[in-house]
């Protein structure tokens, strides 16, 4: 018998569903009687094909190179490969391998990984920047400036606002971080200021030329950014060594080479290939790009089989490159062939082209491919059993409450205070104090006029819970029991002695589920929940099966004799 193929699969985004399904499988037909005996023989057999000692342990030094595995995680690690062997089984018994997205989906990501070989071998390899021009580069690019930016991401620019402005009436950037910073993609509280640092060089561009016009010890006004706003805050401002940035120096030059040899390399393909474009096509292409967009339909005058362009090896039709055109990021109104041209050759040609040139010269033949590409088949069986498992479950009203009330956590608004208070050295002043106050004095001016808070030229400030080692525990004790309204002390607190009065009283609350940003991610996370479940089930009962049958064997005493390896 001859070895089934062995494949490295890429993570895939149903990876979590069982642990590391989707990373290696790992399986040979067995010919002959299994001696258990044999320190480097089989570990299980799945009917006709085995997992094997040095399988386990190929893949064990890929997920966990540097660990001490005990006799649970090898088994763990073992119902992996067993579990991916079942699911790709069971999918080409449901004929899935010949299921026309598989077939069109693996095409096309062939394409690409071919294309992406001979770009490592044609352009990649020979983009490495010389030292001489790395000495250049430093000089003469600015590359000794660094900035330190400690950022917040605000929803919209007028909270951005109300934020820089208690910043600048003394709030701490990173307790404000803490208060109001949310995630840049979910917007979602994320509890805390980012500390960047910047080259002139780096990106996002954006965030990198306004921060480096501001002056040290300065705060940004809002900076558009990802659907929100960016506070910067400008810490520091360094001259930095070429040791330190040497990296990101090679990965600049690296990026501007790759771009010149990349398009001398297409160039030269466009003209080995004889890459030629056809008028004909092309205007069938603009009739269904500029057709009703609304109705997403197409002229019946148009004829979808015309050839658009071809080069020797491959020829791509008007349906076919009208489907890959309006997936771009613009909108197709009113286009000339130039433009359609430049689109292709920019976007879709090159992963074809390259393509064609690895299948010239023998790089889809090539053990690294042929690895990827059986990963590759296998990935695109497992997502599709997936989906057709795991897509008819649903979530009712009753279970989105549910889980909400499990993780109502991440939804918290920190409860606060607005007060006013009146800081001074000892105890002795502050109860003297009291007595001026309790004969009439206004203890507003009397804040203005004693107080060695910085906050003191603010009629009221707002505080939470969580600034206790700011303000002292003790006094942040107070000041959240205390009633509202009466003027209250003196109370020890960090840095002295307080008089403190509470304007409002705050407590924690809740984004609720009639936000829709929060009912969608409790709804998507319920989801998810349901379907590993659902999933996880249908793989333990494949398993399962087998044991019943008699189909699946797991030789323990080799097992447990990995430990001693």
């Amino acid at each position: 018998m001859t070895r089934k193929r062995r494949s490295v699969a890429f993570a895939g985004r149903f990876i979590k569903s069982v642990c590391f399904v989707w990373f290696v499988g790992l399986f040979i037909p067995a010919c002959s009687s299994t001696n258990s005996t044999d320190s480097n023989g089989p570990l299980a057999k799945i009917g006709d094909a085995r997992v094997d000692v040095g399988d386990l342990l190929s893949f064990e030094q890929q997920v966990a190179p540097d660990d001490t595995l005990s006799i649970a995680d090898h088994r763990g690690h073992l119902t992996t490969l067993i579990d991916r062997y079942l699911l790709i089984s069971e999918a080409r018994a449901r004929r899935l391998h010949q299921d026309s997205e598989i077939v069109q989906a693996l095409e096309r990501d062939a394409n690409k990984k071919l294309a992406e070989l001979m770009f490592e071998q044609e352009v990649a390899e020979r983009s490495i920047p010389t030292p001489t021009e790395i000495n250049e580069a430093y000089a003469s690019g600015h590359w000794n400036e660094q900035v330190v930016s400690v950022e917040l991401f605000l929803p919209d620019k007028q909270t951005a606002l109300r934020v820089r402005q208690e910043i600048l009436d003394g709030l701490d950037i990173y307790e404000a971080g803490k208060l109001y910073s949310l995630d840049r993609l979910m917007h979602l509280p994320m509890g805390g200021a980012q500390q960047f640092m910047y080259s002139r060089h780096d990106g996002p561009k954006e965030i990198v030329e306004r921060v480096f016009q501001i002056p040290v010890g300065n705060l940004s006004s809002p900076i558009p950014f990802l659907k929100g706003y960016i506070l910067s805050y400008v810490a520091e401002y360094r001259d930095v060594e070429r040791e330190v940035v040497n990296s990101k120096i090679k990965r600049h030059l690296r990026k501007k080479k790759r771009e010149i040899l990349r398009g001398a390399y297409l160039n030269h393909l466009n003209k080995t290939l004889k890459l030629e474009f056809s008028e004909a096509g092309l205007a069938a292409v603009i009739e269904v790009l500029t057709a009703d967009r609304a109705a997403d339909r197409i002229g019946e005058s148009v004829d979808t089989t015309l050839v658009v362009y071809s080069f020797n090896g491959g020829e791509r039709r008007v349906g076919e490159a009208a489907q890959s055109l309006k997936g771009a990021a613009r909108r197709w109104e009113a286009v000339t062939p130039t433009e359609i041209i430049a689109e292709l050759k920019n976007k879709h040609l090159p992963n074809l082209l390259m393509a064609e040139d690895a299948r010239r010269t023998g790089v889809k033949n090539s053990e690294h491919f042929l690895k990827w590409y059986n990963a590759r088949r296998d990935d695109l069986l497992l997502s599709l059993l997936r989906k057709e498992i795991v897509d008819t479950v649903s979530v009712n009203e009753q279970e989105i409450l549910d889980h909400y009330k499990r993780t109502k956590k991440r939804f918290r608004i920190l409860g606060y205070a607005k007060v006013r208070d009146l800081l001074v050295a000892t105890e002795t002043k502050a109860e003297a104090l009291k007595l001026d106050l309790d004969a009439g004095a206004d203890f507003v001016e009397m804040i203005r006029g004693n107080s060695l808070r910085k906050e003191a030229h603010r009629d009221v400030f707002r505080v939470f819970a969580l600034q206790a080692k700011k303000y002292g525990s003790a006094w942040m004790n107070y000041v959240m029991n205390i009633p509202v309204g009466e003027i209250h002390g003196p109370v020890g607190a960090e840095g002295g002695y307080s008089l403190v009065q509470v304007v409002e009283r705050h407590a924690d609350s809740y984004y609720t589920l009639e936000e829709s940003r929060v009912r969608t991610a409790v709804t998507r996370d319920m989801r998810n929940l349901k379907q590993r479940r659902v999933f996880n089930a249908f793989v333990a009962d494949l398993r399962e099966r087998q044991s019943i049958d008699g189909l699946l064997v797991i030789y323990e005493d080799r097992l447990a004799g990995l430990v001693d390896r």
